[in-house]
C-alpha cells in the first residue's frame, strides 16, 4: 500500500513554511553532534577552579591540544601518576570474544565456542528464539544476560545465567530483572564482571524535557561464595565511586568501567563541559584530557585514543595517554573520512570506512569500502578494499557485523547473514585476503526453507532542465517457484513492485507538468533539490507453514524538513499462497483485540482506533509471538520512531 502524498501545488508551499519554522526553532545542536562545517565553536575557556572547588594550576605545557578548540589541563593531583595501560585484551563483553585458544560468540539465538586451531564448533546455549543476549567470560564460566523476544506488560523479562565454557551446568542466577528499555530491539544490557560484582550496563537514549539525553540505568549483582548472586548497591561499585560532577561516557563502544579498570587502572568519564577525563576511583585523582566529546568519534586501545572529527576538515589522529601527545596519521588514504567503525586491535586500531572516489551522476558502485590497520606510531596500512563488503554494510537488524566480530592474528571473524541462512565467516587480511565459511545455520525455524532470489534497481530521473531529480531504488525478493503456492506469492509481490513503480512515475509526471506550468518557481531556487523514493523487501519470518515479507518504504519530497518511512507486512500460507491475517490464527477479531490492545496501549503516546490493530499490513509472525508494526505518527510522534510490538503466543492460549 502506497501512502498518499500531499498534492504538489500545496506541498511546496507547506514544506517551505514548515522548513522556515523548523529552522527558527533549531538554534541549538543535539548534544554529542558535531558542529556543521564552518560553524564557530563556543568558547571553551577552562576555569582556574574545578567543580570540586580545588585550584587548578594553569597548564604551562606548550604542547598543542588535539584540536584547536580543546585545551590541555594539568592533573588535578600533580603527585599522582596514572599507570600505563596494558596492551589490548579481547574481554570487552561484546558479542564475540577470544579467550585463549577459543572464540566465543553469540548470534541469532546461538551461543557457541570455536577452537581456533581445529575449528571445532560447540553449541553452549541456544535460546528459545533470537533473543537479545550479552555475555562475558569469568573463570571457567560464561555469564550472560538475555531478554525475551516478546513484549511484556511488566517490563521484567530479562534474566541472568551462568554456564560452563563447555556448555554444561546451565544455571539461572536471577530472573524477573527489569528490562533495559521499552524497545527490546534497541536497548539491552551489556554484562561485565569486576571485583566480584556483575555489572549490567545500560546506556539509555531518549528525549527528556524536550532535549536529547543519555543516561545510565545500570544494575549490579554480587557473586556469593556458594555461586549464587545477590543485588548490590551502586555505591559499592565503580560507578558509585564517580564524583557527582562527572558522568560515564554513554557509549556502549567506549571502555566500560570494569574493562577500563582491568586493563588501564582508571576509568574514563566526562565533566559538566563534555570534556573527556580519566579518574582513579580509588584515589580520586583526575586528569582532563582536553578532548571534547561533542566533536569526536573516538575509540580507545593500547594506551591510545583514536580521534576523528567528522566535519572539522582535520585529518584523524591518535592521542597518546602516556605523554599526552598528538600523533598524526601517516599517509591516511582517505581524502574525506567516512568512518563506519573503529575497533581496538592488539596493536593500535582497525578502521572500517568508505570513500567516494568521485561524485558521478549515478550513485551506483561509487562507495569503495576499506579496512585499515592504524599502528601506534601513526602508520596506516590498507588491509582490504572493495565495492561490496557485507561486513561494512549498515545493519538495522540489531546484529552489527563489525561489533559482533573478533580479530586474531591476521584473521577477522564475523557473522554474515543471507536471506535464509547465516554463517560464521573467517576473512584473511593483507596480501592473502580471502574469506571462507566455518559454520552455517538456518535463520528461521523451517525444515524446508524456501529459496529466495533478489533483484536490485536504481534510477535517477531529472525533472526537465531544472535542478530537481527523482531518485528511486528498489530491492526486490522473489521465491524460486517450486509449486503453485510459490507462483501465487510471487504474483502478489510483483503487484507490490508495480504499484510502487507506478506511484513514483506519477510523482515524476506531476513534477514535469509543474515545471512546464511554473518554470519561474524552479528558477528561483538557489540549491539543488531531490526527491527520494525507495522500496526494500526483506524476508521477515519463515516456518514450514507460513512465510512473511516486510516491504520497507521511504519517501522524501524536495524541500521537506525530513522524509517519511513505513513498512507493510505480507504473511502467506506456504501451501496455498493465500495471504493470511490475524483472524486466520485466532478465533475472531474481537479475541485478537482483547489480547493485543493492552500491549499497544503500553507503547502508544495517544489514543488509537481498534480497527488499526486489525490492518493486515501491520501483522506478522515471529518465533515468540504475533507482531504488530506501527509507523511514525501511528501511535507516537516522529521522534519516537516506529514500533514493532511482539505479543507472546502464550497470551493467546485461550483465544486460539
Amino acid at each position: 500500500m502506497i501512502k498518499r502524498h500531499i498534492p504538489r501545488r500545496y506541498f511546496h508551499i507547506f514544506s517551505l513554511i514548515l522548513t522556515v519554522f523548523l529552522l527558527a526553532g533549531c538554534g541549538g545542536r543535539t548534544p554529542g553532534s558535531p558542529a556543521p562545517p564552518g560553524a564557530e565553536e563556543p568558547d571553551t575557556e577552562i576555569s582556574d577552579t574545578d567543580e570540586s572547588g580545588a585550584d587548578n594550576a594553569e597548564a604551562s605545557d606548550p604542547r598543542q591540544a588535539p584540536f584547536s578548540h580543546a585545551k590541555p589541563q594539568a592533573p588535578a593531583d600533580t603527585d599522582y601518576v596514572f599507570p600505563d595501560p596494558v596492551s589490548y585484551t579481547d574481554d570487552t563483553g561484546n558479542a564475540m570474544q577470544r579467550d585463549g585458544g577459543y572464540l566465543y560468540s553469540y548470534y541469532n539465538g546461538r551461543l557457541i565456542r570455536m577452537h581456533l586451531e581445529t575449528e571445532e564448533i560447540t553449541l553452549i546455549y541456544q535460546t528459545a528464539s533470537t533473543r537479545q543476549l550479552s555475555f562475558c567470560l569469568f573463570g571457567n564460566s560464561v555469564y550472560f544476560v538475555e531478554r525475551a523476544g516478546c513484549d511484556s506488560p511488566d517490563d521484567k523479562d530479562t534474566s541472568l545465567w551462568r554456564v560452563d565454557k563447555d556448555g554444561k551446568n546451565l544455571t539461572l542466577l536471577q530472573d524477573d530483572i527489569p528490562n533495559a528499555g521499552m524497545l527490546r530491539d534497541r536497548t539491552h544490557y551489556c554484562i561485565d564482571i569486576y571485583d566480584g560484582i556483575i555489572y549490567l550496563i545500560n546506556y539509555s537514549y531518549g528525549f527528556e524535557n524536550g532535549e536529547y539525553a543519555a543516561k545510565t540505568a545500570n544494575l549490579y549483582f554480587r557473586l556469593e561464595s556458594d555461586g549464587s548472586v545477590s543485588e548490590a548497591e551502586e555505591k559499592d561499585t565503580l560507578y558509585g565511586a564517580l564524583p557527582r560532577h562527572l558522568s560515564p561516557v554513554c557509549d556502549v563502544r567506549f571502555p566500560s568501567f570494569p574493562y577500563a579498570m582491568r586493563n588501564y587502572g582508571y576509568v574514563f568519564a566526562e565533566d559538566s563541559r563534555d570534556m573527556l577525563c580519566r579518574i582513579d576511583p580509588v584515589s580520586g585523582s583526575r586528569e582532563s584530557l582536553g578532548i571534547s566529546l561533542d566533536s569526536y568519534h573516538m575509540a580507545v586501545s593500547d594506551g591510545l585514543i583514536y580521534l576523528d572529527s567528522f566535519y572539522s576538515g582535520q585529518a584523524p589522529a591518535l592521542f597518546s595517554l602516556s605523554d599526552m601527545a598528538l600523533i598524526p596519521l601517516k599517509d591516511f588514504p582517505l581524502k574525506e573520512t567516512h568512518c563506519r567503525a573503529v575497533v581496538p586491535a592488539e596493536q593500535g586500531f582497525f578502521f572500517f570506512g568508505w570513500q567516494f572516489e568521485e561524485y558521478p551522476v549515478s550513485r551506483e558502485d561509487t562507495r569503495q569500502y576499506v579496512v585499515l590497520h592504524i599502528l601506534p606510531d601513526g602508520t596506516v596500512s590498507a588491509l582490504l578494499s572493495g565495492s561490496g563488503l557485507p561486513l561494512l554494510e549498515e545493519s538495522y537488524s540489531g546484529n552489527d557485523p563489525v561489533y559482533s566480530s573478533c580479530f586474531f592474528r591476521d584473521h577477522f571473524y564475523f557473522f554474515e547473514e543471507e536471506e535464509t541462512m547465516y554463517s560464521l565467516t573467517e576473512l584473511s587480511l593483507g596480501e592473502s585476503a580471502g574469506s571462507r565459511i566455518l559454520g552455517t545455520w538456518p535463520s528461521y525455524p523451517a525444515l524446508s526453507p524456501a529459496v529466495i532470489t533478489a533483484e536490485s534497481q536504481y534510477q535517477e530521473t531529472p525533472i526537465g532542465n531544472s535542478a530537481s531529480t527523482v531518485y528511486c531504488a528498489t530491492e526486490k525478493l522473489f521465491l524460486k517457484e517450486q509449486n503453485a503456492a510459490d507462483a501465487s506469492i510471487n504474483q502478489t509481490l510483483a503487484e507490490i513492485y508495480t504499484d510502487f513503480e507506478t506511484y513514483v512515475a506519477g510523482i515524476i509526471q506531476e513534477e514535469q507538468e509543474a515545471l512546464e506550468e511554473n518554470p519561474e518557481w524552479y528558477d528561483g531556487l538557489d540549491y539543488t533539490s531531490g526527491y527520494d523514493f525507495s522500496l526494500s523487501v526483506s524476508l521477515d519470518y519463515m516456518d514450514d507453514d507460513a512465510i512473511s515479507f516486510c516491504c520497507s518504504y521511504y519517501q522524501y519530497f524536495a524541500y521537506a524538513a525530513h522524509g517519511y518511512y513505513w513498512s507493510d507486512y505480507y504473511v502467506f500460507d506456504r501451501k496455498t499462497g493465500s495471504r493470511l491475517t490475524c483472524e486466520d490464527f485466532v478465533k475472531n477479531s474481537a479475541s485478537f483485540l482483547t489480547v493485543s490492545r493492552p500491549y499497544v496501549e503500553k507503547m502508544a503516546e495517544w489514543d488509537f482506533d481498534d480497527e488499526m490493530l486489525l490492518e493486515p499490513s501491520r501483522f506478522s509472525l515471529s518465533e515468540d509471538g504475533y507482531t504488530l508494526y506501527f509507523a511514525p505518527y501511528d501511535i507516537g510522534c516522529y521522534a519516537s520512531g516506529s514500533f514493532l510490538i511482539t505479543i507472546p503466543y502464550e497470551a493467546f492460549e485461550k483465544e486460539l
